[in-house]
């Protein structure tokens, strides 16, 4: 085959790619991406055209592939939402027991100057602590997830 011809095939081939991108994404109403590489490799052609657009789209790609392993395989969807709601659930066992094991790692460390502090005070001091623990806490998991989508973004890049 000739090289004129097949470059004609691959101009009509990746038309028919982009408007079915483009029809999946307005009939199921989700991000589709589309990126053609050019036979020789010379150019790389994309759909949506904003390459903005593709990269918000392939930085949410990496970060549902992070999150939780999904299982991205068609037909193990609806298992793969069920399995994560057992995991979520859990992690939110977990967590609660490593709540209780917090506590009673604060009594075992106790100070005796706290033993003359109204209940109420030391109820204050506990949330307070507890609020600033979670703060924490969550400040370490966006830091984790930006590192992840960081160093996958420039995986992706390269």
């Amino acid at each position: 085959m000739s090289t004129s011809r097949s470059k004609v095939m691959f101009c009509k081939r990746k038309r028919t790619l982009k408007k079915k991108a483009e029809e999946l994404s307005k009939l199921c109403g989700v991000p589709v991406c589309l990126i053609c590489f050019e036979p020789d490799g010379t150019k790389i052609d994309t759909w949506p055209e904003d390459k903005k657009e593709v990269g918000d789209i392939l930085v949410k790609y990496i970060y549902i592939l992070n999150k939780d392993n999904i299982d991205l395989q068609l037909g193990f969807m609806d298992a793969n939402n069920k399995n994560q709601d057992l995991v979520a659930k859990e992690e939110s066992c977990k967590h609660e027991e490593k709540k209780k094991k917090k506590k009673k790692k604060v009594f075992e460390t106790w100070n005796t100057r706290l033993d003359y502090l109204p209940e109420e005070s030391l109820h204050d001091i506990l949330k307070f602590l507890e609020q600033k623990a979670e703060i924490l806490e969550e400040r370490i998991m966006q830091m984790a997830m930006i590192r992840v989508l960081a160093a996958k973004s420039n995986q992706c890049i390269t």
